[in-house]
């Protein structure tokens, strides 16, 4: 019996088990150490904080199953935080305009990162990063190195409002994740992203347009990240160049890696959002004790490393169990 649970479960079902049993360890610690985070306005604010992370990682991890990685991530948060708010100069009757200019910028300029990978020998974190530096030096020369502007209240209700006690933007997030979800599932498109990272040259020969594909993901990613800053700009109202950075890349590797997305496109987006949840939970509470920015590095890559740890003993533990049911089976034939 056990063993036909764990042979249904899978990799993706133990390691969604997982996380959650992570997630509940995690708010167990917290409630101990500081029982008011176990408050429903506390845990609704760590939805809130999560939501940048959390729209950035389903590009990333999009990125990450096609056996890529995007490392502009960062910069294009701060690009939409220094532009949107600059054209939007807190009128709501720019808001639009400023929203579909800096959405364009993140389409395109994710487009032609997938679009160079593609085309050339250029490894994706070097092409990524390449982009992050010119994106940077593109912001710093718009705004002449002193980032002016103001997001619209429109923005700031999307970013910091709520419906009674719920934040809207965790709202906002459920819904882009259900759009990206019916994408990777559902599509043709979305579902090559797993055939890509698998074996790319296996999906070429089957017929599948893999140029084309890894454009498209490469321009999704760069579309999340521009409306994660979009989303941090509403809560931070103004410029700023704290929005995005060095963080949020390596932060949105991490949640698609704790998620248990692989580079050879095993995984999915389910985990993205769980592993989003644990490492802002995990930094609030880190936050909360006063641990410091070098404790809080060391505690995330221990958590990182032992959940990828975890992840490949139970992806071991199903391969045996099913080569154990498969003999067993073998045996039980009528000769």
């Amino acid at each position: 019996m056990r063993i036909s649970v764990v042979r249904k479960l899978g990799r993706t079902g133990l390691i969604y088990i997982s996380l959650v049993i992570v997630l509940c360890v995690l708010l167990a610690a917290s409630g101990i150490l500081i029982p008011d985070t176990l408050k429903a306005t506390h845990l609704l604010e760590i939805a809130r904080q999560s939501v940048p992370l959390g729209i950035t990682s389903l590009g990333q991890t999009l990125v990450i199953l096609s056996g890529g990685i995007d490392l502009s991530v960062g910069e294009m948060m701060t690009l939409a935080n220094i532009v949107g708010a600059d054209l939007m100069r807190g009128k709501d009757e720019m808001a639009l305009k400023a929203i579909l200019v800096v959405s364009l910028l993140g389409l395109v300029l994710g487009g032609i990162n997938g679009w160079v990978i593609a085309q050339t020998d250029v490894p994706p974190l070097v092409m990524t990063f390449g982009m992050g530096s010119i994106v940077k030096g593109a912001y710093l020369l718009y705004c002449g190195g002193a980032p002016k502007g103001s997001v619209s209240p429109i923005l700031r209700t999307l970013g910091s409002g709520r419906l009674g006690i719920v934040p809207i933007s965790p709202l906002l997030f459920l819904g882009l994740f259900g759009v990206l979800l019916f994408f990777s599932k559902r599509t043709t498109w979305g579902r090559s992203t797993f055939y890509i990272g698998n074996n790319s040259k296996a999906a070429y020969y089957a017929g599948i347009p893999t140029k084309w594909r890894l454009v498209l993901i490469y321009a999704i990613s760069g579309l999340m990240a521009v409306f994660s800053g979009l989303i941090l700009s509403g809560y931070i109202g103004i410029a700023n160049f704290s929005v995005g950075g060095d963080a949020y890349n390596m932060n949105s590797v991490a949640a698609g890696v704790v998620g248990g997305n692989t580079f050879n496109g095993q995984g999915g987006l389910g985990g993205a959002v769980l592993g989003s949840l644990i490492i802002t939970l995990l930094t609030s509470l880190m936050t909360s004790l006063g641990i410091g920015q070098a404790g809080k590095s060391v505690m995330q890559g221990v958590v990182i490393t032992l959940m990828v740890a975890l992840y490949t003993s139970q992806t071991d533990l199903v391969g045996k169990l099913k080569r154990f049911y498969k003999e067993r089976g073998r045996r039980h034939v009528p000769q």
